[in-house]
């Protein structure tokens, strides 16, 4: 192989398909150091040689097709979100009258001077609904679906609040059901609307925005997973520049160049401790070519949804506050209320199913429910509350089998669960399937021991696995269903699972708990690492 291609080889990584669940992180920050120490000694021998290649000898030209700014397509939700106002209030207009006509015998004339009022006032608060979006990055910058949402349903409802301020500041005598189902119709339209264009724009090619990510090791394994976690978003990673500091001694602030003989629009920067210090060079070069880009700093521990940041005039200074929702007393009794409030209402809805689980339970032999004990709030234990799905001998059982089956050893060892588990029943095996074995824990929720949302209780043997994260997990109440549970579940490592944990607790709103419980739903349906 000649120093050329020895060069090119060890300086780029094709994107390939990746496992769904990636190494664990020390593993990964291990092998990544030692693949780049290794590669600056190789390098070391033939830099002499190739120092002087221009780059164009090393990358073909590629580029078919103009380069594409990644806020260029977000222009069209402009059209969809005024085309949304408009079926909006169309319906809402529509279903007031009938409501009004045929329910209420009040009569509701469709065309009047008081509907010409409303719809003045309706065109100014949704024309200011569009400023208010663009305001805040709807029409620049590309958001994943639930933070999206999240500002979506925000917006309306302070729209809401501002269109009936204006009509009862007006004196008129105006349709409430008009007021709160326009928009909230228009909510839900935008949302619709938003997710049909980005499915259209992604078949004919306009969405997608071809990437090139910068990085090795955990970093950038991490920002690739998050790329990929969020297919909506559009960033199509084609190609991973590993050896940076090799690359920018060849690009010589030319990124423009690169970029268009890879074919790319974006470029994202994940660097970790071993290349830091070849990313601020690289960040300076950015700047300066007017190539988009974003960077992924190594912030693994900070709550990264919850950061106030804080600037300095004439200074390249920012500062990150980390914000912890949890610890306020507003959002925790927020939280805790809606616990009881939705585990009442669960339990009311799901007595006939616990009566008819109990009864073929309680068949199959022994007691219908079974407690477990496990860790909650501030460590304090408590007993877990579950339908029996497994024989009546459960313990001695598995002792047996782990001492017998290494294979079975190993998946104990690393998710805590067997995925053939000898000792769940017939039923426990149905129950389990469908996740109905938990819905006891609707009792532990509504008693203040578990929450509807949080990390996966956990016995006390594992609280030492947990290690330094431990703490987080203390600071909540164990969930009903949590990140883990519409993750994956069982498929998901051990090691996995604890930072899908220590992340929910750090970055904790309502928002995300309203968010994993509406991703429940389809998770048990699917019954997606059911075992």
């Amino acid at each position: 192989m000649s120093p050329r291609d020895a060069l090119k080889r060890m300086t780029l990584t094709f994107a390939q398909p990746q496992r769904a669940e990636p190494k664990e992180g020390a593993v990964r920050h291990k092998e990544a150091s030692s693949r780049y120490y290794d590669a600056q000694s190789r390098l070391a021998a033939i830099m002499a040689e190739v120092s002087a290649t221009p780059i164009e000898d090393f990358f073909p030209q590629t580029r078919t097709r103009q380069q594409k700014n990644p806020a260029s397509a977000l222009r069209w939700f402009v059209v969809t979100d005024a085309l949304a106002f408009v079926v909006s209030f169309a319906v809402a207009w529509i279903l007031a009258s009938l409501t009004n006509e045929f329910l209420l015998d009040r009569g509701f004339p469709f065309v009047g001077s008081v509907e010409a009022t409303r719809l003045a006032q309706y065109c100014v608060v949704a024309l200011g609904a569009l400023v208010w979006f663009w305001h805040t990055g709807h029409y620049r910058q590309r958001m994943p679906f639930w933070m999206e949402t999240q500002k979506i349903l925000g917006a309306m409802g302070l729209a809401m609040v501002v269109d009936g301020f204006l009509q009862f500041a007006s004196k008129q005598d105006f349709s409430r059901l008009w007021l709160m189902s326009g928009w909230l119709f228009a909510g839900l339209t935008i949302i619709s609307l938003r997710f049909m264009a980005r499915r259209f724009m992604r078949r004919n090619g306009t969405w997608s925005v071809r990437t090139l990510l910068v990085g090795s090791g955990v970093m950038a394994d991490d920002a690739r997973a998050a790329l990929r976690s969020e297919p909506g978003l559009g960033y199509d990673v084609v190609m991973q520049i590993e050896n940076l500091p090799l690359l920018l001694q060849q690009v010589d602030q030319s990124w423009e160049r690169l970029c268009a003989r890879f074919d790319a629009d974006y470029v994202v920067i994940a660097l970790d401790g071993v290349a830091l210090a070849a990313a601020d060079e690289a960040i300076a070069q950015l700047s300066r070519s007017g190539v988009p880009f974003s960077v992924s700093p190594p912030l693994r521990h900070l709550p990264v949804l919850g950061m106030a940041p804080q600037y300095f005039f004439n200074h390249d200074v920012m500062m990150l506050t980390p914000v912890n929702n949890l610890e306020q007393p507003l959002p925790r009794f927020i939280k805790r209320t809606l616990d009881v409030i939705g585990s009442g209402l669960a339990l009311i809805v799901a007595s006939p199913v616990f009566l008819v689980l109990t009864f073929l339970v309680r068949k199959d032999g022994g007691t219908a429910f079974f407690g477990h004990g496990r860790i909650g709030l501030n460590g304090k234990p408590f007993k877990c509350l579950k339908f029996r799905s497994m024989v009546l001998d459960a313990d001695e059982a598995l002792d047996n089998l782990l001492r017998k089956d290494e294979e079975a050893r190993k998946e104990w060892a690393l998710t805590q669960k067997l995925r053939n588990d000898p000792r769940v029943t017939r039923i426990g095996d149905l129950m389990r399937r469908w996740s109905l074995d938990e819905l006891p824990q609707l009792i532990n929720v509504f008693k203040g021991e578990m929450s509807l949302v949080g990390p996966r209780p956990i016995v006390f043997a594992e609280t030492l696995r947990y290690r330094e994260d431990i703490t987080h997990y203390y600071r909540v109440r164990p969930g009903l269903t949590g990140l883990w549970q519409v993750s994956g579940r069982s498929d998901v490592t051990f090691t996995r699972r604890v930072q899908m944990d220590s992340w929910y607790v750090r970055n904790w709103s309502l928002w995300h708990d309203i968010a994993i419980i509406c991703k429940t739903f389809p998770v048990v349906l699917r019954k997606t690492g059911a075992y």
